[in-house]
């Protein structure tokens, strides 16, 4: 493919695409704050915790795939 080809995206697919990517930095972000809180300083989020709450964020993408989630052509956004 040429890199001056015109690609089409559906709207309501982009926007899927945009609402998963925030879903996924969401869920990144808050599985990072508990880890940093479990290892007993709530205050200080790490890189570490970061690659640790992505790593368990991607494994739980299949199954979010699977069952729909923003990503499915039932799934309405705004």
């Amino acid at each position: 493919m040429s890199e001056n080809t015109d690609i089409r995206i559906d709207i309501e697919a982009a926007k899927a695409l945009i609402y998963g990517k925030s879903l996924f930095a969401d869920e990144v972000a808050a599985r990072a704050r508990r880890l940093a809180a479990e290892s007993g300083q709530p205050e200080r989020v790490t890189v570490s915790h970061y690659r640790q709450a992505a790593q368990i964020a991607v494994r739980s993408l299949p199954a979010a795939i699977r069952d729909g989630g923003p990503f499915s052509d039932d799934h309405k956004v705004a």
